[in-house]
């Protein structure tokens, strides 16, 4: 290890340093690209590839487009980033961030070196010394994977395999996931289960069967086939742009109304022929309504609700349970519900799929049990909820709810198109259960043109590779469960943390003092990412992650129909390695190296053993290979215990003493009576840019000379009240913590409402970060983090040093980089 004080790096002294950076990359005859911290040449780029190639790729973000892209490479150097045609024409795109990978390869921002924290070793870990302040000495590659290897079998000895915490993030796609899960099997650490952005989706899944990150639906291309889209919670102008705003306007083209319901007057709500501007919170009131007035109305989907759903099955009144074929029937069961025929009175068995007069409402006495049907059930519950008697607390017009209902009932297929907004309140798995059950009522499941939700059909390869047989698995934990045992309040504690692309622990966590608070008790950190982000900078060891330009890959689409293969444009810069490398390294020295294969190339062809549909050659040569997916989901019996939509879900969760077999509007922290609503009357939103995925991208200068420093998003007359002006520097605060920024005159957002995007490093800050004003609390149901549900006040800030943003330092390098073409 080094000594040198000369090769402490903190993250801060290399964002400083990028003003002078001219030369650094060696843009002379020699193309010789040099570390910003050594000044020595690392290696020649040049003669790794020749002149004018173009080499398939791919951008791997936690955004869900997964756009292929042509790299462009000239001298040895990357040139420029364009949108790749696939096989499917219509999923040819690529946005701005992920046209701008040139400028993320070349970063100086970038890990160059294995790095120790200067104050960090085995025997004295120095748990304090993490964080802003801490400085970093290069070492070699072998003394840091010994170092992280020593360190997990010292953990498990001295408590167990699973107080070494695993943290995969989502800040890259491809098949490093699996690699890195492969290792935790083995050596039996923890791992994390989400609970960010499943409120949602798995409220949804009661009702479907289907649903986790958000909601599942048709395929992108046949949005244009729907007469009528809601859009709800999310901002598809904005933070989907790229992914599916295009499809979106072929819908529009084809005369689809459109109806966006968001608190923000915002680009998607500026597009649409019907804008809901709902109060925050109020969106499960706001379903229930429009449930309301569907079965009001009369405009429920009769033939859809008799044959695929539970409106008809019994409901029993004394247990809430539905009423069997076995509490019947000699011969029945105790899974398969009863239904009245129409016709004769008489219980018949509701099987799936299964078209039959039945009775969709009313109560009856069969054998001896007093039930009604589960169409009554939901009946009851929203016969409180008319548009009329919830529009003062909503906040939307009792007609325009009806309008809405109304289209989306009498224009042929529609639906609603799911942001992620409503997940982020304490109780969105409500509303996942509420709109699903009135996409019920409306008969829009299985159908072209239908929209269930806002994650749409894609692909994926098929592989048989995953855990070792044998394994003894890793222990997992929702998020909320990870702080917990990083507090030591689980048995066994979490002691060690090796993270692979995340910025989770330091930046994107709520209540983040509490996260950093619990790092304390870790006795090590070690981070491979390809950029020093925050998480980084609290580390022990840090490991330099090649960039997804410079590693051979292979990844499904996710949400559009090809599987990509990835060429590298060049070799990994400076000392980075892929991290497959790091893992497999790491495997033979735990002794686990018989079960990983190093050469990137044999590794992919065994990943893909399994495909028959094309092989690792065709995608090679194509980039991108076509693989068939169904147009329309939904199609068959629904993966629920009957095979029905179970609008009526007997097996509900609670949420305190109450019992959710049909829905009930509930609200945490933006209820109006709050007990935090006087001293914090400001609810606070955390939106996402278009120019960052997550925390991504927030290095990338050129981006950042368009969107320089975070600012608070608030209505001018709150802004008035507080003796606060339009670019004014602002205190945002509450009972956790405060930040620092810029205020930004908002007529888009609501009284009561302010917004700051989330995914800023907490450099960026003047002071404080904004997830020091978020919270960790949860609902009894589900452990998903509510972002959302925070409530805060605003006030001038004391005097501050803005000379950051008002003479920000140069950035040379970026005005010498190529731009492709002719130069």
């Amino acid at each position: 290890m080094s000594n040198n004080d000369e090769n402490g790096l903190s993250r801060r002294s290399v964002l400083l340093s990028a003003g002078a950076t001219a030369g650094v990359l060696g843009y002379g005859g020699t193309n010789v690209l040099r570390s910003l911290g050594e000044g020595e040449e690392v290696h020649d780029v040049e003669r790794f590839l020749d002149e004018n190639t173009v080499v398939s790729g791919y951008c791997s973000p936690n955004c869900r487009g997964h756009c292929p892209l042509d790299i462009h490479v000239r001298d040895g150097q990357i040139r420029k980033v364009e949108p790749q045609v696939p096989e499917r024409e219509e999923f040819r795109r690529a946005c701005t961030l992920g046209q701008s990978h040139v400028h993320r390869t070349y970063n100086p921002n970038r890990l160059k070196y294995p790095m120790v924290r200067s104050d960090w070793s085995p025997d004295d870990p120095n748990p304090e010394g993490r964080g802003p302040d801490a400085e970093f000495e290069q070492v070699t590659w072998d003394e840091a994977l010994d170092y992280v290897a020593d360190g997990m079998e010292r953990v498990r000895d001295e408590y167990a395999p699973e107080s070494v915490y695993f943290e995969l993030g989502s800040g890259g796609s491809g098949i490093n996931g699996t690699i890195f899960s492969r290792l935790a099997n083995l050596f039996g650490g923890t791992m994390k289960s989400w609970s960010i952005d499943i409120n949602v989706g798995l409220g949804f899944r009661r009702i479907t069967g289907d649903g986790y990150f958000n909601t599942p639906t048709n395929m992108r291309t046949d949005i244009k086939n729907a007469n009528t889209i809601i859009i709800w919670g999310g901002n598809v102008f904005r933070s989907r742009l790229n992914p599916d705003a295009r499809f979106l306007l072929d819908a529009i083209e084809n005369g689809a109304k459109v109806v966006a319901i968001d608190p923000v007057y915002n680009q998607t709500t500026a597009k649409a022929d019907l804008w809901l501007p709902i109060e925050p919170g109020k969106d499960i009131h706001l379903a229930m309504a429009m449930i309301h007035a569907v079965l009001e109305e009369g405009l429920e989907d009769r033939e859809f609700l008799r044959e695929r759903t539970l409106a008809p099955a019994l409901v029993r009144s004394d247990t809430d349970e539905l009423l069997k074929t076995g509490d019947v029937f000699e011969d029945g069961d105790d899974e398969t519900p009863v239904a009245i025929d129409e016709e004769t009175g008489e219980p018949v068995a509701l099987e799936p799929e299964t078209h039959g007069e039945y009775a969709l409402f009313g109560e009856y006495e069969v054998d001896g049990y007093d039930v009604t049907t589960g169409l009554t059930e939901i009946e009851a519950a929203v016969a409180d909820y008319s548009p009329e008697a919830v529009e003062e607390t909503v906040g939307v017009d009792a007609g325009n709810v009806r309008q809405t209902v109304r289209w989306l009932t009498s224009r042929g297929p529609g639906g609603v198109m799911t942001g992620l907004g409503v997940d982020r309140y304490v109780y969105g798995h409500i509303f996942g259960q509420a709109y699903a059950i009135l996409l019920a009522l409306t008969g829009d499941y299985g159908r072209s043109g239908s929209i269930t939700g806002g994650r749409f059909a894609g692909s994926g390869f098929a592989s048989d590779y995953g855990t070792v047989e044998g394994s003894p698995g890793a222990r997992s934990l929702q998020q909320k469960g990870i702080l917990s045992a990083m507090e030591g309040d689980e048995d066994p504690p979490i002691k060690m943390m090796y993270a692979q692309s995340s910025n989770f622990v330091a930046n994107q966590m709520p209540d983040r003092q509490r996260w950093l608070d619990a790092l304390e008790n870790l006795d090590l950190v070690a981070v491979a990412d390809i950029h020093h982000t925050p998480n980084v900078q609290y580390s022990d060891i840090a490991l330099p992650a090649s960039h997804w330009t410079e590693r051979e890959d292979v990844t499904g689409a996710g949400e559009h129909p090809h599987v990509m293969y990835r060429e590298p444009a060049h070799e990994p810069l400076w000392d980075s390695r892929s991290d497959n490398w790091m893992l497999a390294g790491l495997a033979e020295r735990l002794g686990y190296g018989e079960h990983f294969t190093r050469e990137r190339t044999e590794l992919l062809r065994e990943i893909l053993d399994a495909e028959d549909r094309f092989t690792f050659e065709e995608l090679q040569e194509k980039g991108t290979v076509h693989v068939e997916t169904d147009e329309v989901v939904f199609t068959d019996e629904f993966n629920t215990p009957t095979g029905r939509l179970e609008i009526y879900d007997e097996d509900a969760p609670s949420e305190g003493d109450i019992s959710l077999e049909v829905p009930v509007p509930m609200e945490d922290r933006t209820a109006d009576d709050h007990e935090l609503a006087d001293e914090y009357p400001l609810v606070f939103m955390q939106g996402h840019s278009r120019w960052r995925i997550h925390s991504q991208w927030a290095e990338n200068p050129a981006v950042r000379e368009i969107n320089p420093e975070p600012q608070l998003d608030i209505n001018p007359k709150d802004a008035k009240e507080r003796g606060i002006e339009d670019g004014d520097y602002v205190r945002v605060h509450n009972e956790r913590g405060e930040m620092v920024v810029k205020a930004k005159y908002n007529d888009g957002y609501r009284p009561g409402l302010v917004n700051t995007d989330q995914g800023w490093w907490g450099d960026d800050f003047v002071a404080g970060h904004l997830n020091d004003l978020t919270h960790t609390e949860v609902s009894d149901a589900i452990e998903n983090f509510a972002f959302y549900d925070t409530r805060v006040e605003v006030e001038p800030a004391p005097e501050v040093d803005t000379s950051r943003y008002d003479d920000p330092e140069p950035t040379e390098w970026l005005e010498e980089r190529p731009a492709g073409g002719d130069d």
